[in-house]
């Protein structure tokens, strides 16, 4: 096998994060293109060191001048972007009525989509929009018609376009943040700013954000002001995402069918994962195999409040409200039956039982209403009353582990200040799992760039105990205790002996140094003394030699 050769600037370009911002090659992303680059080394290097906009510096401790040059080198040849393969779009205003013929030769199944759709077809298809709303049986009602327009914001519609017709729905999906948890750490809204206002996100690759945690944090409220700029018509924010429209995450477009959102696989593509497995839950418990084995008879074109399903979906549940009367009502406001949010109190030093509050009482009996379309409010509050339980139970062995790390901060075996430095990812904050000196108190953080026993609490609260959480409330049993709180266990047994591991090496090493220190303090005094022993000696000898002198004479 031959040895590599010479690291080269394309390989600097990705190590050091620039393709994160500047895009493959250099083409551009949310950072400008640099394919080609016009500007001098001097000017270059500028901008890296004093960056102008949302670009974060690179001080030379990070970047040197010759990495630097060498990036320059490469942008600077990089071939320009492939040429296209479809005919440019068209300029300027279009007809209102060419829209849907000139896509349909371009891109035919987006156009079976839509003439399929409700929106499509002529006449009021939807009680609940207003009277005398325009048909919007053109592409032009939601894009408009300049279609240089269109094309430089990359076919973009502002969710308030949706609330031309949908004005009820905005307001509880949109302004009343129906589909975020309430405020979260730090005082962030909605979940578009639980995504870029926390603090790593700014050390993040903006590309490998915009494949992972911004198409799912964008789903209300991303799309507008203070995050749209409707001048420069552009996105002011640190997504490289241009792609933005709450609406269409559960009603895909351009077919916009009420029926495909009121199923669970819906909510699949967000509510997944080792950190909310919600599909995974549902879909293994004993509602979801009901669900599965029985949807294709069930009336999915019918609204939630008109129908009898087998078996609770992630829509009917979270979604339908009944009042006093037993009346059904369905609300796009997602949030008010929810109780323990996201899960992560006890990251955040809180063990608290919280359903005993009036204002929790009331969410626990929106959704006990539910409930009881099936089961006896006994049974319903009962099983509930107990997943508050194991989640407590799941968080109490957290805390544990929460106060192990702290003692480890506190004694300094774990040091903040010190870190190593992942490639591609910005310079930025230590985060740390509780508020000590020397770092930024963000536990759900603390998956890079940290030791090895913060890793494994940021897994055990942030996965394991989360998956017995969600387990719990969605009546899985495996997932509430093999993958859930065993897996807590494990992971406290882990923190556990790796706190003694490292306390161990750091007792050797402190006493290591009193070894050296008190080796070195002995060979100094038995020298101090051999010199004193010494000096006395000569003196000695000198005064016996003037004695003999004096008594010769």
């Amino acid at each position: 096998m031959e040895p590599p050769g010479p690291v080269g600037g394309d390989r600097h370009f990705i190590e050091k994060g620039c393709i994160g911002c500047h895009g493959v090659s250099g083409r551009g992303g949310v950072g400008p293109d640099l394919a080609q680059t016009a500007l001098s080394f001097g000017q270059f290097l500028a901008q890296l060191r004093k960056p102008r906009g949302q670009m974060p510096p690179f001080p030379e401790t990070v970047l040197s001048d010759s990495l630097g040059e060498a990036i320059y080198e490469f942008v600077k040849v990089v071939p320009s972007a492939p040429p296209r393969i479809t005919n440019k779009p068209p300029k300027g205003v279009q007809s209102r009525d060419s829209c849907v013929e000139c896509h349909r030769r371009n891109q035919p199944f987006l156009v079976a989509q839509y003439v399929s759709s409700s929106m499509f077809k002529p006449g009021r298809q939807n009680p609940r929009i207003p009277r005398g709303t325009p048909e919007a049986n053109s592409c032009a009602f939601c894009h408009g018609v300049d279609h240089s327009e269109i094309t430089q914001v990359k076919g973009r519609v502002s969710e308030r376009i949706c609330a031309a017709c949908h004005g009820g729905i905005y307001k509880e999906h949109v302004i009343d943040a129906g589909h975020s948890y309430g405020p979260g750490p730090a005082e962030m809204g909605i979940n578009w700013e639980r995504n870029i206002k926390t603090p790593f996100y700014v050390q993040m690759p903006r590309k490998v954000m915009e494949m992972g945690c911004d198409p799912c944090h964008s789903q209300a409220g991303a799309t507008d002001e203070p995050y749209w700029n409707p001048d420069k018509k552009q996105y002011t924010d640190m997504s490289s995402m241009p792609y933005r429209n709450g609406c269409v995450a559960c009603h895909t477009r351009h077919q916009f069918d009420p029926a495909e959102a009121r199923r669970p696989e819906a909510c699949m593509t967000c509510h997944m994962g080792p950190d909310h497995p919600n599909w995974e839950v549902y879909s293994t418990s004993k509602h979801g195999s009901i669900y599965l084995t029985d949807a294709r008879n069930w009336e999915w074109s019918k609204s939630m409040a008109e129908v009898l399903y087998k078996a609770p979906t992630c829509a009917y549940c979270h979604m339908v409200y009944v009042d006093g009367h037993g009346k059904r009502s369905v609300s796009h406001n997602m949030t008010k039956k929810i109780i323990w949010g996201m899960g992560v109190q006890p990251a955040l030093g809180n063990l608290t039982d919280i359903t005993q509050s009036s204002e929790n009482m009331t969410t626990r009996a929106q959704m006990i209403k539910i409930c009881v379309g099936c089961h006896a409010e006994v049974k319903a509050r009962g099983y509930l009353e107990s997943a508050d339980a194991h989640k407590l139970m799941g968080d109490a062995l957290v805390i544990q582990a929460r106060e192990i790390l702290h003692g480890l901060y506190r004694e300094k075996i774990i040091d903040p200040s010190r870190r190593s430095q992942s490639a591609g990812l910005l310079p930025g904050d230590r985060f740390v799992a509780t508020e000590t000196p020397g770092g930024t108190f963000f536990p759900t953080a603390l998956y890079y760039d940290v030791s090895t026993i913060e890793r494994e609490y940021f897994d055990m609260f942030f996965f394991a105990n989360l998956k017995s959480y969600k387990g719990a409330f969605h009546m899985n049993p495996d997932y509430s205790w093999w993958l859930g709180y065993a897996d807590v266990l494990g992971h406290l047994t882990r923190i556990r002996d790796e706190a003694k591991r490292l306390r161990s090496e750091h007792q050797s090493r402190t006493l290591a140094r009193y070894l050296l220190y008190g080796e070195v303090l002995l060979g100094l005094t038995v020298l101090v003394a051999g010199c004193s022993v010494w000096r006395l000696t000569r003196r000695l000898k000198r005064n016996n030699t003037s004695s003999e002198t004096l008594l010769k004479r």
